[in-house]
């Protein structure tokens, strides 16, 4: 069998393991980034998780870099956080050309800062704007640049067990003229937001609905890149499953390849038709984010040497199966806002099935356990591969 044969059949390495955040020509230094203090410092939140929620509130500074074609990258600074004036011929406002990042940043012991696995936000952020053909930049200067932000903005990190500080980079085409092309010019640009817990009391399970009538992407589309195009389509069927009883879609092709749910990486944790315990989530084939989390929890699993971890084309006919006989243990999803999230049930072809979990925990006890190691790994007083101490 050819070795391309192989590598569409079957993955078995880390999308992240060879991280290059380099660029071919000059890009902009962190050592060369200012910084411009607030004049007006925003009243912060209570560290309430009914308050603090996903996106509510930003800090008090932001970080700023654009790009020309003409002149290259300007240098970055870091302002007091502020509303864009931008033409209404910008290319991201018509054409989408725009990507962006989502990663967190953690209070640890002594109030230190904690980023996890940053580097791979910014090989996954290279990634997209290459495929936009947004301007490239070298990823570990960007991130000496985010570290430089979260530490004029310290004090927005909350000091809470499940609180976080959510980073969101993002890359704009603001070129001012219509058509469809690559921009000439660009905005780079990263603001924070403090949140509070996804589960405030604990996991909680959620019903997901099979898609047969609409895919969230397609082969050979950029449904691997973390795309602004990629969300904004997934609005409409995300409330017409809500208004029928359901939390998210569980995205998959015509034929019924398996993909993901809502916006989360998906994980099976079944028994094979030989007995075999087996954690399975679909292979990265192009049409798949490459989750961060995804790729972690893959690392962690493999080294607890309990069960087989696979990486495969799986297609929704073999979830069902699994399901009816008896088989699937548990099932969840994964990402940077949830980490991990149970599901309790799927509905496909008019008909319900329900997924075991513990009711104790809300959780299977697999869920229960990564979301606990994740966790310690993320805010812990331990020192770890993933865990950039700034």
């Amino acid at each position: 069998m050819s070795t391309s044969k192989v590598h569409k059949l079957f993955y078995r390495f880390s999308y992240y393991k060879n991280l290059d955040l380099s660029c071919p020509y000059p890009s902009f230094q962190a050592r060369d980034m200012t910084t411009t203090h607030t004049m007006h410092y925003i009243t912060k939140p209570p560290c309430d998780p009914k308050i603090m929620t996903f996106g509510a509130f930003h800090t008090d500074h932001m970080l700023e870099v654009d790009w020309t074609e003409k002149m290259g990258w300007s240098r970055p600074q870091i302002i007091p956080f502020k509303s864009f004036s931008i033409h209404p011929f910008a290319a991201c406002l018509h054409y989408a050309i725009e990507c962006f990042e989502g990663a967190k940043a953690y209070k640890g012991p002594n109030k230190s800062i904690r980023t996890f696995r940053l580097d791979c936000n910014m090989y996954r952020m290279k990634q997209s704007a290459k495929r936009l053909s947004l301007p490239d930049f070298d990823g570990a200067e960007l991130q000496k640049c985010i570290e430089g932000l979260l530490k004029v903005d310290q004090d927005w990190i909350p000091d809470r067990p499940g609180f976080s500080c959510y980073i969101r980079p993002t890359i704009i085409a603001t070129e001012e003229a219509l058509g469809v092309r690559a921009s000439s010019r660009a905005k780079l640009f990263v603001v924070l937001c403090p949140v509070g817990p996804y589960f405030p009391s604990g996991l909680k399970p959620v019903r997901v609905f099979c898609n047969t009538t609409t895919i969230r992407s397609a082969p050979g589309g950029v449904g691997g890149y973390k795309v602004a195009g990629n969300y904004a389509p997934t609005v409409m069927p995300l409330k017409e499953v809500q208004q029928i009883g359901f939390h998210q879609n569980l995205w998959m092709l015509p034929d019924g390849l398996v993909q993901e749910m809502g916006v989360c990486n998906l994980f099976f944790f079944w028994k094979n038709k030989q007995g075999e315990k087996e954690l399975v989530t679909p292979q990265l084939d192009g049409t798949i984010l490459p989750g961060i989390v995804r790729d972690s929890l893959l690392e962690l699993t493999r080294e607890m040497k309990q069960f087989k971890v696979i990486e495969k084309k799986l297609y929704i006919q073999e979830v069902i199966e699994a399901i009816s006989e008896g088989r699937m243990i548990e099932m969840f999803g994964s990402g940077t806002a949830v980490s991990i999230q149970p599901i309790e049930a799927i509905g496909y072809n008019d008909k319900i099935y329900e997924i075991k979990y513990d009711p104790k925990i809300n959780a299977g006890e697999l869920s229960q356990q990564l979301f606990d190691m994740m966790t310690e790994i993320q805010t812990g007083d331990k020192p770890h591969r993933w865990i950039n101490v700034v």
